[in-house]
């Protein structure tokens, strides 16, 4: 298939009323035309959430050239199944991980997990643009991923607390995933970035705070602080924001990290779980 070019004949149909899209009819190891690329980006921004299946057969180098049409994408140290160290293997299940949650964990390791509401990385002073997850191997039952529109999150609160909440900043740490991987906590990121995010793209308001990486909101006291954001926490994820993907070997599913939440369910024991993710960069959180 040297030369041919993924045109833009493919269809976009929602799968939940709030968020999320299933793109049929598509080859992501062909390199995008003009037109495909930018109807993708149209249904990326409209939908936040895209699911391609059918995409067993792509390679790593292949999953990172389609991730890539979104920006420089993330470079790790290890873990990686590709030399330029693009794509990320994610394991989970098994024998080992399941010895691993009986062993005492710090009250920051017990919170750096992905079966818990969050945004990926929101510690960094540039947090992800956005994921582009490969299920590779699958457990026979369980191992769904949930997502949470954050547009709706912020427009669905009172017009007072709105206008309260766009002057707030509030602190996210990296320090729980640190100490989970073996590095120094004292070493991880700690930035501060606004309660209340414009997208880059869409113009639109999200809320942006998650019960993973958001530590507290710097103008309050701690004890308001932790009273808002628990409230927060719980709206943000109403089942009215959300659709579950139920995961099929060779599915596809990219999400935009700016104004998303996901919670990847952890139901399947002992069951193997693989998945392979390109990460793309992006830029500062900005307030309106």
């Amino acid at each position: 298939m040297t030369g041919t070019l993924q045109n833009a004949y493919f269809s976009v149909q929602p799968i939940a009323g709030s968020i999320g899209a299933r793109v049929e009819g598509i080859d992501l190891a062909l390199p995008m035309h003009y037109d495909a690329l930018e109807a993708l980006r149209e249904a990326f921004r409209d939908h936040m959430v895209l699911a391609f299946p059918g995409q067993a057969h792509l390679t790593a180098q292949e999953q990172a050239q389609f991730a890539a049409n979104w920006g420089d994408l993330q470079k790790l140290p290890r873990g990686t199944v590709d030399a330029d160290g693009l794509i990320l293997q994610l394991k989970t299940g098994g024998e080992e991980d399941q010895r691993g949650k009986n062993r005492d964990l710090s009250d920051a390791q017990k919170l750096a997990r992905p079966d818990i509401w969050h945004a990926d990385q929101t510690f960094e002073r540039c947090p992800p643009l956005g994921s582009f997850l490969l299920a590779r191997q699958l457990p026979p039952v369980g191992g769904d991923t949930m997502f949470a529109n954050q547009y709706l999150a912020y427009e669905t609160l009172s017009a007072p607390l709105r206008n309260m909440l766009d002057g707030l900043t509030a602190l996210h740490s990296g320090e729980g995933y640190y100490e989970a991987i073996g590095l120094n906590p004292a070493d991880a990121p700690r930035n501060t970035h606004p309660v209340i995010v414009v997208h880059p793209e869409t113009g639109k308001r999200s809320l942006f705070v998650n019960r993973i990486w958001t530590r507290r909101i710097v103008e309050l006291s701690d004890t308001e602080s932790e009273a808002l954001l628990k409230f927060l926490y719980e709206h943000s994820v109403q089942p009215e924001f959300t659709f579950r993907h139920h995961w099929t070997e060779g599915d596809l599913l990219m999400w935009d990290n700016r104004c998303t939440q996901h919670y990847a369910i952890n139901d399947y024991g002992r069951n193997v779980r693989i998945m392979h993710r390109a990460t793309a960069l992006g830029h500062m959180p900005m307030a309106g």
